[in-house]
């Protein structure tokens, strides 16, 4: 099976030799280069994530990049057996296999390092070049040598007993310490990303067992057997993997290149000084020429491919006017394309009907990629019913076991017709109760018309959602209380469907300020639809509230510079970046209407 997503990224699986299903992902042409896994991966959530986005976009610039999530982790099977070293190295060699690869740059980042140098030992024809980043050795427990080793490795082993009690309780406190190691100098979105990231890449048993075979890898033995040109990078600071493991390869590695450079963050960050000083080493390592290199820097925070730029500016610059309620779904939820915003509407129709009906309510599951909307899609719709349905939301990420069924007990004592969307219905997958505690209400309707709306978007596509689900306690039980017919998949958002959405959040945030936005700058809108944190409905509604409440009394309309704060530097870099294409977008404007 294969799937490409919008950002042009093709997800596949292969067989390793146990028979687990490991998840691979391509994007770019050029060059193979092959990024070992390591655990907190998430293939698609990944692509959409401040953390790791620029990653992917610039190594897939000059080549052909393959990432794949490590067994037991985002998008492989999570249930497993074999979670040793040597699997992960099988796995790798599996993958390579599978893509028929001769001669390929090896990647290894973190955990994958270890793996990196223990293929690269045995395959030495196969690997052409290899770059460690923020990597080692020797595990935590191996390390203890010094006064400092034996501190370090106190603290983590204590972060690990945290794992234990904090990973499967989904504690906010807890992720947010377990973040602040990893990249104790992000911003709140990348914390904020990092933090959801533990929780959809993989369930608190499997964290414990990648934690606890790290802790004593020791692959010291094989640095002397490298023999290929090999790229070290460590920052100086990091709080994950110690500085002297990078320092302990570079002496023990024949002829590899050490490039130390300033930071705390284990994980490098697009905003950092060391980032281009990264893109420099690894490209100049790989050959590429110092004219490309300039050119790379003009459009480095490019997020869509140069042809989807196109494409988007001349949407824009073709609309000069806009009347929103064309393109409405329910209420505020906007999608551009017609096939689309039918199959939704068709779907609104059903979940209306059976809360009509007299029996009880009906049961939907959804499957939806992150950023798509789902949660806003389901409370639009509430919202549209208030009169007459109550509407419950629950998130079974963020609940407790008693919170849960707290929530769903006082849903069965309401007597008029409700709707009940339950958010990440896969979540939590190493406990019985969640679906314990939803049986009784999806049988009944929850004591009077009660429509379920089950909703996942971890995995990438409805089939194997539903595989999952059937894999945990009661989740046969649960799937049959979906009738036939009521599957549905919400499609991720397009260009025009930021478009439509962007116009449709900056007239909506000024009603809400009882400040009317009637027209909007051509260039604002672009920026809206091509900036990577702009994502999904939430963050266009946060960002164009903000907008909003910088303009000035009696202005209706919404400038590119109302977009930011005084003295924003993102301002001014978007200004600069966007001179070959602006002169048809400033001072140009969209007349909004609902």
């Amino acid at each position: 099976m294969q799937v490409q997503d919008q950002h042009g990224q093709r997800i596949r699986f292969c067989k390793a030799q146990d028979g687990t299903r490991i998840a691979f992902a391509t994007t770019g042409v050029g060059p193979p280069v092959v990024r070992a896994a390591h655990y907190l991966s998430h293939l698609q959530f990944d692509v959409e994530s401040p953390v790791w986005y620029h990653w992917i976009r610039e190594l897939s610039r000059y080549n052909h990049y393959i990432r794949y999530d490590e067994r037991g982790c985002g998008l492989s099977d999570w249930n497993v057996s074999d979670f040793t070293f040597e699997a992960w190295v099988s796995d790798l060699e599996t993958v390579v296999d599978s893509l028929n690869l001769n001669k390929f740059t090896l990647l290894g980042v973190s955990q994958g390092g270890p793996v990196s140098i223990a293929y690269a030992a045995r395959h030495p024809g196969r690997v052409d070049k290899l770059v460690l980043y923020g990597t080692y050795a020797l595990g935590y427990a191996k390390r203890e040598r010094t006064q400092e080793d034996k501190e370090l490795g106190e603290k983590r082993r204590l972060m690990h007993k945290l794992m234990e009690l904090g990973w499967g309780q989904d504690n906010p406190a807890f992720r947010q310490l377990f973040t602040s190691l990893f990249i104790p100098d992000a911003g709140p979105e990348q914390m904020r990303w990092f933090n959801e990231l533990q929780r959809v890449s993989c369930p608190p048993q499997n964290a414990l067992k990648f934690d606890d075979v790290n802790s004593n890898i020791d692959v010291t033995d094989l640095l002397e057997e490298i023999d290929v040109p090999t790229l070290i990078l460590h920052a100086r600071e990091d709080a994950i993997v110690p500085f002297d493991q990078g320092r302990l390869l570079a002496t023990q590695i024949r002829g590899a290149r050490f490039v130390p450079f300033e930071g705390r963050n284990h994980i490098l960050l697009e905003n950092e000084p060391a980032w281009p000083i990264f893109l420099r080493e690894i490209r100049q390592f790989q050959g590429v020429s110092p004219q490309d290199q300039v050119f790379t820097k003009q459009v480095i925070t490019d997020r869509l491919p140069e042809h989807e730029l196109s494409e988007t500016k001349k949407l824009i610059v073709q609309t000069d006017e806009i009347a929103l309620a064309r393109f409405s779904v329910v209420g505020n939820y906007l999608r551009y394309q017609a096939e689309v915003r039918n199959s939704l509407k068709d779907w609104k129709q059903k979940i209306i009907m059976g809360l009509k009906s007299p029996s009880n309510g009906e049961n939907y599951l959804v499957w939806a990629p992150p950023g798509s909307g789902k949660t806003y899609f389901v409370q639009e719709l509430a919202n549209s019913l208030k009169d007459t349905v109550s509407y419950e939301e629950l998130n079974l990420a963020q609940l407790s076991e008693n919170e849960f069924r707290s929530k769903l007990d006082q849903l069965s004592s309401i007597r008029q017709s409700s709707l009940c969307l339950v958010d990440e219905v896969d979540a939590k997958p190493g406990q019985s109760w969640p679906y314990e505690a939803l049986l009784p209400g999806l049988e009944r309707g929850g004591g009077g018309r009660v429509s379920f709306v089950l909703a996942g978007s971890s995995t990438s596509e409805m089939q194997e959602m539903k595989q999952r689900i059937m894999t945990r306690p009661k989740g046969p039980d649960l799937l049959s209380r979906i009738p036939s017919g009521n599957e549905f998949v919400i499609p991720t958002l397009s260009q025009g469907d930021k478009f439509v959405l962007g116009l449709g959040q900056f007239r909506q945030a000024g009603k809400k300020r009882a400040h009317p936005v009637n027209e909007v700058e051509k260039l604002a809108v672009y920026y809206v639809c091509i900036t990577p944190r702009l994502s999904n409905p939430r963050q266009f509604r946060e960002f164009t509230n903000q907008a909003v409440q910088r303009l000035p009394q009696g202005e209706d309309r919404v400038k590119y510079d109302h977009l930011f704060n005084a003295g924003d530097p993102e301002n001014k870099e978007f200004w600069e970046r966007t001179k070959t294409v602006r002169e048809e977008l400033v001072g140009q404007f969209v007349s909004v209407r609902d």
